[in-house]
């Protein structure tokens, strides 16, 4: 029997995980984007070397942006939108950005948070005496969704569902619950939203069909 936190201590424990990540990489805690940074790290890697003659000249960055610009929106229309800006600008704050690119976290580092993420509750288990190797979810699942080859579709189908809805929501629970609802963003807390509600009704579908 596995033997969970108090709620109040899980949720000092997850308070300081998403201000202590904001506070010290000044990013946003999140699972999902980690894990396709690491599947898709033959993009990240090319997009690194495309990122690289800009980030060793910023200025260059500049010029591809403005001539960028002009083109989406004709010459006519920036130059108007520049004497605006210079006009309303003030003093202290320059028109222009310094032109430095954001750095851009490795897909190593990701790779790193996820392995220590596996890590760490291995660790935990290990530590409490509740370490017990298994290859199912447990009785409860079992009880569900049978054994077998059906037991693993189940897996492989939902493990591709959650890539999914993550993917099309753009963030998971801890991207959007955690740092977004915890911001307050709009998106993050119709996210969260929906994915409490859903979970309460396939809960309630599973409990009439399933008699439990």
């Amino acid at each position: 029997m596995i033997e969970y936190l108090p709620w109040w201590l899980g949720g000092i424990a997850l308070a300081t995980l998403t201000v202590g990540f904001w506070y010290i990489l000044q990013r946003p805690l999140g699972v999902s984007g980690a894990w396709a940074r690491v599947v898709m790290w033959r993009h990240d890697k090319a997009i690194e070397r495309a990122e690289a003659p800009f980030r060793a000249n910023p200025e260059m960055l500049k010029d591809a942006l403005m001539a960028a610009t002009v083109e989406a929106f004709g010459e006519q229309a920036v130059q108007e939108a520049l004497a605006r800006r210079h006009q309303t600008a003030s003093p202290k704050v320059p028109v222009a950005g310094s032109g430095a690119m954001p750095h851009r976290t490795p897909w190593t580092a990701h790779l790193v948070f996820l392995v220590m993420m596996a890590a760490g509750g291995l660790l935990t288990s290990a530590a409490t005496g509740q370490y017990e190797p298994r290859i199912d979810l447990g009785e409860l699942h079992r009880s569900l969704f049978g054994g077998g080859m059906s037991y693993w579709l189940t897996l492989i189908v939902g493990g591709a569902l959650v890539g999914f809805g993550t993917q099309w929501a753009n963030g998971c629970t801890s991207g959007h619950a955690l740092s977004g609802a915890s911001r307050l963003a709009p998106a993050s807390l119709i996210a969260t939203a929906t994915f409490f509600a859903s979970a309460v009704a396939v809960s309630f579908l599973l409990h009439v069909a399933g008699g439990m």
